[in-house]
């Protein structure tokens, strides 16, 4: 295998770790999909305007340059305030970009044409569910208004796409019920609508076809009405710490602060609070709770939380740097040095 290849020549493929932090605005969302961890979870707050000008400073203090807004749980249109935010960003010379994840409902047509105003917007990412009015309702659990909704800001975003797109593109993600594929999708009026956007320049549309346990917050009966399997990430070979401990810390809407954005339900990767210390120091290996956990990984030894994530990629894998041109990775040696200081 490779990856034990890898390990054994000294060879380690780390992600910058000073290039991008993931920041929770919201710990709100206007859904309860039966294959998220959002409901068990329950509502948090919202950051406010003081603490994310805080943590977009301290981060640009580190060397990062780029924000991935509410990454995990939350609905970044949720923010009451999130306007306000995104022209933070925008004005604030220390940030050169940000994207964020959306599943696109609470916003309305003013919002959506305003993006053409946000130079440092450089993709979104939004989250479709079902590909018509029951499978979405029978997925968010949440009634038809909120799907006509969706509808209408699709329509929306079609007329601005036809004059601006984000430098990184538009990128949909639907996950829905039934088997479907990218080979299969039904011609559905909302398919309709997402086939007519992906032929724009910069908008791409894929199928997602595999659900996780998120960490084994999940069970089988959490998604049995719906008829999905879980993918328990317990069969994963691992070898080294998880690449998601380098590429983007999360900032909490709480000002928790945690090695990874991606399925930390059980704060077993809670490495701080910016109501106690400065990110710089949260962030560093000189924080023996970080410290403790990229070891204990590089042992073998994995929280229970990660034991089970289907999200584990190794650092000895060579593969993730090569399939993204775009992708920066480091020796581990490397990221270390920067990640000390």
């Amino acid at each position: 295998m490779s990856i034990n290849l890898n390990r054994l020549l000294g060879r380690s493929f780390v992600p910058h770790p000073r290039k991008a932090i993931c920041i929770e605005t919201s710990g709100r969302c206007n859904l309860k999909c039966r294959f998220c961890a959002y409901p068990k979870r329950g509502p948090l707050g919202f950051l406010n305007m003081d603490d994310f000008i805080s943590a977009v400073t301290q981060a640009s203090e580190t060397g990062v340059r780029t924000i991935w807004l509410t990454p995990m749980l939350g609905e970044v249109f949720a923010d009451p305030n999130l306007p306000e935010k995104l022209e933070y960003l925008e004005q604030f010379d220390g940030i050169n970009a940000y994207s964020f994840y959306t599943n696109f409902i609470l916003c309305n047509d003013t919002t959506i044409q305003q993006f053409e105003k946000l130079k440092k917007l450089t993709s979104i990412h939004i989250s479709i569910y079902g590909h018509d009015e029951d499978t979405f309702q029978r997925i968010t659990q949440r009634p038809s208004s909120q799907f006509k909704k969706l509808q209408r800001n699709l329509l929306s975003l079609r007329r601005l796409l036809k004059n601006w797109q984000p430098i990184e593109g538009v990128h949909f993600s639907i996950r829905t019920l039934g088997g479907i594929t990218d080979d299969n999708l039904p011609k559905t009026d909302l398919i309709q609508k997402l086939s007519e956007l992906s032929e724009i320049i910069n908008v791409d549309c894929m199928v997602a076809t595999e659900y996780d346990n998120w960490g084994g917050t999940l069970t089988s009966a959490d998604t049995a009405p719906i008829g999905i399997d879980l993918f328990d990430g317990t069969g994963l070979y691992r070898a080294g710490a998880c690449t998601l401990l380098f590429s983007g810390p999360r900032v909490a809407s709480d000002k928790s602060v945690h090695a990874c954005a991606c399925r930390d339900i059980d704060n077993s990767l809670l490495i701080g609070n910016l109501a106690d210390s400065s990110l710089r120091d949260i962030i560093s290996l000189q924080n023996p709770a970080y410290q403790k956990i990229i070891e204990n990984q590089q042992s073998g030894r994995f929280s229970k939380n990660c034991q089970s994530c289907s999200m584990y990629r190794s650092v000895y894998d060579h593969r993730p740097g090569a399939q993204d041109q775009q992708l920066t990775t480091l020796a581990l040696k490397d990221a270390r040095k920067l990640m000390a200081q």
